[in-house]
């Protein structure tokens, strides 16, 4: 007959195998490592490389394939590196999402708070209820957000894209 066996981490070793054959390399697999990111990169894309040695180029993105990436600077030369050879790699973005949010934040109490004041210092029967408040917050906070993302959008951030 057949012996059933009970062992308590029985049940884990079927998702523990998947989990290590999806993470762990192929033997046998040469090459540089793969960034994904590399294909949403296009020739408007500002990259900054970082070398073993400590040297840093920055430049415009050049797609050269076969594990190699090329850094075209603003003299119009292109470096050509091994992707093997790249410490890091990090590409330019902007501050706009985070500066629209402060400021769309800030707009919104400064709406709250001259809400608030019109509406102590009125003496008619709209102050009474939230109508200066329907047109305050609005009003500030949307201009908040637009003059944060527009700020935002001026204020370079780098994000490591490798590895």
């Amino acid at each position: 007959m057949f012996q059933v066996c009970r062992h308590p981490f029985k049940p884990l070793l079927l998702p523990v195998a998947l989990l290590l054959g999806a993470t762990l390399p192929a033997y046998g697999q040469e090459g540089a490592p793969a960034i994904p990111q590399l294909g949403r990169l296009g020739p408007t894309s500002v990259v900054r490389a970082t070398l073993p040695d400590g040297r840093r180029l920055t430049g415009r993105f050049v797609a050269m394939g076969d594990g190699h990436l090329g850094v075209r600077a603003e003299s119009g030369l292109t470096d050509t590196l091994s992707l093997g050879l790249v410490r890091t790699l990090d590409l330019r973005g902007r501050h706009t999402k985070t500066g629209a949010i402060i400021g769309g934040s800030a707009g919104l109490a400064a709406g709250l708070f001259f809400g608030w004041f019109i509406g102590a210092l009125c003496d008619a029967a709209v102050c009474d209820r939230a109508e200066p408040f329907l047109l305050t917050i609005p009003i500030f906070a949307g201009g908040g957000t637009l003059l944060g993302a527009a700020i935002g959008a001026a204020v370079p951030k780098w994000k490591q894209i490798y590895p």
